[in-house]
């Protein structure tokens, strides 16, 4: 038979995903946002406005791992992927599964067990698959600044809880493609400042050719599954980039 138009797959997936509701996970990229104790935040500046030229232009200057943003293997493996190399698709309608720690209320420093993630799979009422994409929710984008010219270097970003070697290990053998948090570091644990350990960073994840996603927003607007979509820009031997992340759900 052959296939008409209406029938092609692109109207079948336009279709489909007409029927799902689309979360923003991102934040607004500003100067002053908050940023991981080890980095200095963006600055972006007009270099031209219609008063004066006729046009509007900005000026951004940013550590590629500003506000949400995808850790490429070669941030921690030095053999390993740059962002450039990362397969642009690789987050592109992924499948995603979310693990809510915010029962458990993590703590700054504190390491998140394999445990923890296994009843946290059963409340959510789903499996690992391979090729998903792992979230973490520990509820920390509730220390996000939300009054105008809070600074920087505000709680958010000097403290977060991180996953244990254990949990790392876990999600690794489930064959997931990648691992998001609502924290600055995803499984590096901080407190005050003092950066601790970070077993995915540095064992489990990265070196392993998975990549990172950290600072999600509003992670508890979304159900257990979706999908997950994000593609970062092409940044020429990029240890990662900032993205913008939509959670694609079921209403």
């Amino acid at each position: 038979m052959t296939e008409t138009h209406n029938d092609s797959p692109e109207n079948a997936l336009l279709a489909a995903l007409g029927g799902l509701t689309i979360h923003d996970a991102s934040p607004l990229i500003e100067n002053g946002m908050p940023m991981f104790v080890a980095f200095e935040g963006p600055q972006i500046t007009a270099v031209a406005r219609h008063e004066e030229v006729g046009v509007a232009a900005n000026q951004i200057t940013m550590v590629e791992h500003t506000g949400t943003h995808i850790d490429a293997p070669f941030h921690f493996a030095s053999d390993g992927l740059t962002i450039d190399q990362v397969k642009p698709d690789l987050l592109f309608l992924r499948p995603y599964k979310k693990f809510d720690l915010t029962a458990e209320d993590p703590q700054p420093g504190q390491l998140v067990g394999a445990e923890a993630l296994r009843e946290a799979a059963a409340r959510g009422g789903f499996e690992l698959s391979p090729g998903d994409v792992a979230i973490i929710e520990m509820g920390w984008d509730r220390y996000w600044p939300t009054e105008p010219g809070e600074h920087s270097r505000g709680f958010w970003g000097l403290n977060m809880p991180g996953l244990s070697a254990e949990a790392c290990e876990y999600l690794v053998d489930a064959g997931v493609v990648a691992v998001a948090s609502d924290t600055a570091a995803c499984d590096t644990a901080v407190k005050d400042g003092e950066i601790g350990s970070g077993e995915g960073h540095s064992h489990w994840f990265l070196p392993r050719g998975l990549v990172i996603v950290e600072g999600l927003m509003g992670l508890s607007q979304v159900p257990a599954k979706g999908l997950f979509v994000a593609i970062p820009l092409k940044i020429a031997g990029g240890s990662g980039s900032p993205v913008r992340v939509l959670l694609l759900h079921s209403a």
